[in-house]
């Protein structure tokens, strides 16, 4: 999915930050980035200059309930910021049931590797 954020400095940002935060339908954050976090440096704003951008996003399986969508801006770095604009819940996003069976919020896609087998012996003896 592509999420698409826009904003509006309505002062002089030295370092703006642009990012969401994705709750689960009982208001747990679950997930969320920012452009800092993903090592992208937005240039300074000036009051009155717009800026969007896109955060392309690998959706996982997700179990079949409603997710909010929270963007946001700040300005500062990721330990010390000011936030300008936070818009809890601007969108609520109903998921549907997945083709695969999911336990717990998301599938995690892995890979699994094997690395030895063991051989049974087929005349072993069991004593209770």
């Amino acid at each position: 999915m592509v999420v698409k954020i826009t904003a509006r400095a309505k002062a002089d940002l030295k370092l703006p930050n642009v990012g969401f935060m994705l709750r689960d339908h009982l208001g747990v954050d679950f997930s969320g980035t920012n452009t800092l976090r993903e090592g992208y440096e937005l240039p300074k704003m000036r009051a009155g200059e717009i800026v969007s951008v896109d955060f392309h996003v690998e959706l996982p399986a997700l179990y079949a309930t409603t997710f909010s969508f929270s963007p946001a801006i700040a300005d500062g770095t990721l330990d010390t910021y000011a936030v300008c604009d936070w818009i809890d819940n601007a969108l609520v996003v109903p998921m549907a049931r997945s083709e695969q069976q999911i336990y717990g919020l998301i599938h995690l896609k892995c890979r699994i590797e094997v690395s030895h087998k063991t051989k049974v012996n087929q005349k072993t003896t069991v004593v209770v």
